[in-house]
């Protein structure tokens, strides 16, 4: 093989590789340690904000996003692309499950996910991005994955939800 054919054959290793090597969303069994203060504010163990989150269960006074139907208890984060000292994802413990949220950025623009693992009750895990969302579902003792990609500078709303 000559030295531009093997060239172009590294160049086209080099782009499968980048194209398979991104980073993936945090399964809602991972450890990625964070706490959520006070206020809500979600803080990593490195001590970066994650971003604002609110709990709420059936009769606080606050009335669930329309799209999560009529949950016990729910759970919101919202993660802008401006927020300079936000990290883009975290999992937390809510609701007696997991809940792991956030954004990747690939290609395709921003990668929006929520993720949510409950042992004993069925649950499900919403996301919005630009105008789009989506829902998904799971029975006690499996994790419920949604997903959605738009442009980068989207704002990705966050969600987890008990029936």
């Amino acid at each position: 093989m000559s030295v531009s054919g093997r060239s172009i054959v590294l160049g086209f290793v080099s782009v499968i590789f980048a194209v398979f090597s991104f980073a993936t969303p945090a399964a809602a069994g991972t450890s990625q340690a964070a706490t959520v203060t006070a206020n809500g504010t979600i803080v990593a163990a490195d001590g970066s904000e994650v971003g604002h989150v609110t709990l709420h269960k059936r009769g606080d006074g606050t009335k669930p996003p329309t799209k999560l139907g009529n949950p016990s208890e729910w759970g919101a984060a919202v993660i802008k692309m401006g927020d300079s000292s936000a990290t883009p994802k975290a999992c937390v413990g809510a609701s007696g499950g997991t809940w792991c949220y956030g954004y990747d950025l690939n290609t395709d623009g921003k990668y929006c996910y929520s993720n949510y693992y409950h042992p004993t009750k069925i649950h499900r895990s919403t996301v919005k991005i630009a105008g789009g969302s989506l829902t998904a579902g799971a029975y006690a003792g499996e994790t419920s994955y949604a997903h959605l990609t738009a442009g980068a500078g989207y704002t990705c709303y966050t969600y987890y939800s008990l029936a």
